[in-house]
């Protein structure tokens, strides 16, 4: 959110669990030919006997029989992504080495990267190796994935994927928690990301989560709407400030409301506000390289309530970076918002209690 850097990196991702792995896959016994059968028609149309209205195919090569496979593998994984949901960050790679003979070495630098991969195995179990053929200084792989058995499994999959969040949500209804919340976005968001690989499979519709959308945003608003009675007032009594915007923002994203005492028009309700008072301790470590640094940031936040009721919560991070600027660019988002998140976590645990 204050990045100092003037890049960006451009992350593809999506998470993919055991690539088709053989060990996973309902593979049938591959038929192997040698250098001598020059050119097999499958290399070159590999949909000849696999109609593509039934089947997903994929043509690897490499080396040796099991990089030709793997190949073989990320090309049938290519062909299931269809949406691509592009992230534009800003990152800086810090790397440090020490040597057993003392000996140390660093470096930090911008870099970008690109992986292809998919949310599940699922719908790859009915995989299997058709053809292998070595021609000489290069092996080539057939894979051959049956439409209808993945089409079973990436609706098993979804279906999961909503019984989960169905419980998610029914818990965060009978009580909130930031975590529970998070959760259930990471659901919808898995969820999601399933249709491009439904479409991949020619599959018109999957199970429809519209509804538990909308169960997820009524929570939300309930929850925003209830924290707009809670007022807050931060400040950082010991250490480093840096770190109090990014909580007081974190307040505003849950509809709490931020008071500044020294503003005579708020002294009365502020008397009524939550007292947010931060503590800060910062923990350099010795690195043996110059120009680098490793620090680790202590957080603890004493919360005081109109009626006299006072709780504390902490959290802690430790990152290495070419600066000290550079480790609190780093660090902030992470400890701002674990603070905060459990800073109403707590709230709500004793608005429940009482």
């Amino acid at each position: 959110m204050k990045s100092q850097f003037s890049s960006a990196l451009i992350v593809v991702s999506f998470s993919f669990i055991s690539l088709v792995s053989l060990s996973g896959c309902s593979s049938a016994p591959a038929v192997a030919t040698t250098n001598s059968d020059r050119d097999p028609s499958w290399i070159k149309k590999p949909d000849a006997d696999f109609p593509a209205d039934r089947y997903l195919v994929a043509v690897g090569n490499g080396s040796t029989r099991d990089r030709a496979i793997e190949d073989a593998k990320k090309t049938m994984a290519e062909s299931f992504v269809v949406q691509v949901q592009s992230v534009t960050e800003s990152k800086a790679n810090s790397t440090f080495n020490q040597n057993t003979n003392g000996g140390a070495s660093g470096e930090s630098k911008q870099d970008s990267t690109k992986t292809v991969s998919l949310h599940t195995d699922t719908y790859l179990r009915g995989a299997e190796v058709k053809e292998v053929s070595d021609q000489g200084n290069t092996v080539y792989a057939l894979l051959v994935l049956d439409k209808l058995k993945a089409r079973s499994g990436l609706l098993m999959y979804a279906n999961q994927i909503k019984g989960d969040l169905e419980n998610l949500l029914s818990s965060l209804e009978d009580q909130y928690t930031q975590v529970k919340d998070d959760q259930a976005k990471a659901k919808i968001a898995e969820f999601e990301n399933l249709f491009g690989e439904a479409s991949a499979l020619g599959m018109s519709a999957l199970v429809d989560v519209t509804p538990l959308e909308a169960r997820l945003n009524r929570v939300e608003n309930g929850v925003r709407k209830k924290n707009q009675n809670l007022a807050f007032i931060v400040k950082t009594v010991q250490g480093e400030t840096y770190f109090e915007r990014d909580i007081e923002s974190c307040i505003n994203d849950h509809g709490g409301v931020l008071f500044d005492e020294k503003q005579s028009a708020a002294k009365q309700t502020a008397e009524k506000a939550n007292h947010v008072e931060i503590s800060v301790v910062e923990r350099p470590q010795h690195l043996p390289i110059e120009g680098w640094t490793r620090i680790r940031f202590d957080l603890t936040a004493a919360i005081v309530q109109a009626d006299g009721r006072k709780y504390r919560i902490q959290t802690t991070q430790t990152e290495t970076g070419r600066n000290r600027n550079a480790v609190l660019e780093a660090l902030s988002d992470k400890l701002s918002k674990d603070l905060c998140n459990q800073l109403f976590n707590r709230i709500n645990e004793m608005t429940s209690a009482n």
